[in-house]
């Protein structure tokens, strides 16, 4: 259940699910020791209004309907912040995506504002002027 987490700091694991639970939530959480320090939630649930039309990239088939899934929350304890778990764990986020054959990932950059739309962008996300986020495979 336990996978190690690719990043800066060694014997991080990761236990996530191999797809989506029932309720349609996806979590990935971060353990150092038995301590919980990084989370991440994705859901198709259109619970919140921030799927805007951000620019869409051009796909090889843009006539095929899609499912697209809400980045809900990405968190990392403050004393594990700038190490690359909040990347590792955006990485997950991603590669399960794919390996679901999702369309678009979509959701709200919160907190501070220029250095999130870099780190999103430098993600290959696109960003609206009020900070909504997607990213299209």
């Amino acid at each position: 259940m336990f996978q190690k987490l690719q990043c800066g700091i060694h014997d991080l694991r990761v236990t996530k699910p191999s797809g989506l639970a029932s309720s349609l939530f996806f979590h990935v959480y971060v353990y150092s020791g038995s301590n919980a320090i990084g989370f991440a939630q994705l859901s198709s649930r259109m619970e919140n209004n921030h799927q805007r039309s951000v620019s869409r990239r051009a796909s090889n088939d843009d006539s095929a309907p899609g499912v697209s899934y809400c980045l809900k929350i990405i968190e990392v304890s403050q004393n594990y912040r700038n190490e690359g778990i909040g990347s590792a764990l955006l990485d997950e986020v991603i590669a399960f995506c794919k390996d679901e054959q999702v369309v678009s990932i979509f959701g709200e950059a919160k907190g501070d504002s220029e250095g999130l739309r870099r780190w999103y962008q430098g993600k290959g996300f696109d960003l609206d002027s009020v900070d909504n986020i997607q990213l299209s495979f």
